[in-house]
């Protein structure tokens, strides 16, 4: 079964002082990642920063390729953590610890030329099925004809959190197009006016697309953080059990540090707010 922890880190006592030094010192310097595109952003400047406090002791290996891919890679051993941005499944594989390190927003996005300005959960969720297929049936909008739908593919966090909170549990349309990242959704929304899609807050509030409010409340990072706006997911970090080592000291280090609560409320949400 999976797991949902706050980490604490674990000391060993060495010494003829008795100086307390973490456990995770002892570990590898390595501290390899693999998983959510729209995560990457955030642990990336995470990782740079980290590195930087520890005197670039530790090192980091970060790759993308969706959620599920780092799922399935930190439950064979072959990388330290998985950056993940969805909830834990009943079918994930049993084991896993998934620490929460920040929330994020889950964005509807369309072209710029077809800047909607709100859209209904109803109007969401009739779209993104495939029953309305044109936007002659789309109040406010500027684009005519069918409506092009730009997806994730099934490995990607984003896909299942925006499933869950903002599609009313309902899959996306098998008539979508499936993008590999947040950045080639966000490209394909640009070069497209018949198109929608979503993303996270940071890549949709970075510029080149419209970000549509949901029920009327926009999607921006201060409407997350009050709870008002209602496609909040959470970004975690997985480990193959019990996070150890150098794993557990920059997940900890995470939870902890100013330094790292900064650089989430720059763009996300902390998750004590």
């Amino acid at each position: 079964m999976s797991r949902i922890r706050r980490i604490a880190v674990a000391f060993v006592v060495v010494g003829v002082l008795g100086v307390a030094i973490p456990a995770a010192a002892l570990a590898s310097s390595l501290i390899t990642i693999s998983g959510s595109t729209a995560s990457y952003p955030l642990v990336q400047l995470l990782a740079n920063k980290y590195r930087k406090v520890e005197k670039n002791k530790v090192k980091f290996k970060i790759a993308q390729g969706g959620s599920q891919a780092g799922i399935n890679d930190v439950a064979f051993g072959r990388v330290s953590i998985a950056d993940v941005s969805r909830d834990p499944k009943s079918t994930d594989p049993k084991g896993l610890d998934f620490y929460p390190i920040a929330k994020y927003a889950v964005c509807v996005v369309t072209n710029d030329s077809n800047p909607i300005s709100n859209l209904t959960a109803a109007q969401v969720l009739a779209i993104f099925t495939g029953k309305t297929r044109n936007w002659s049936e789309v109040p406010g909008a500027k684009a005519s004809g069918t409506i092009d739908l730009i997806s994730r593919t099934s490995s990607a966090g984003v896909l299942s959190s925006f499933e869950t909170l903002l599609n009313g549990g309902k899959k996306v349309s098998t008539l979508a197009a499936q993008k590999t990242s947040e950045g080639l959704l966000k490209q394909a929304v640009q070069a497209d006016p018949n198109s929608i899609g979503f993303l996270s807050n940071y890549n949709a509030d970075s510029g080149g697309v419209n970000s549509v409010a949901y029920n009327g409340i926009g999607c921006t990072r201060a409407n997350a953080a009050s709870g008002q706006y209602a496609g909040i997911a959470h970004f975690y970090e997985v480990t193959n059990g019990a996070a150890k080592g150098a794993a557990a000291s920059f997940i900890s280090w995470i939870d902890k540090a100013k330094a790292a609560q900064s650089i989430i409320s720059s763009e996300w949400v902390p998750l004590n707010e």
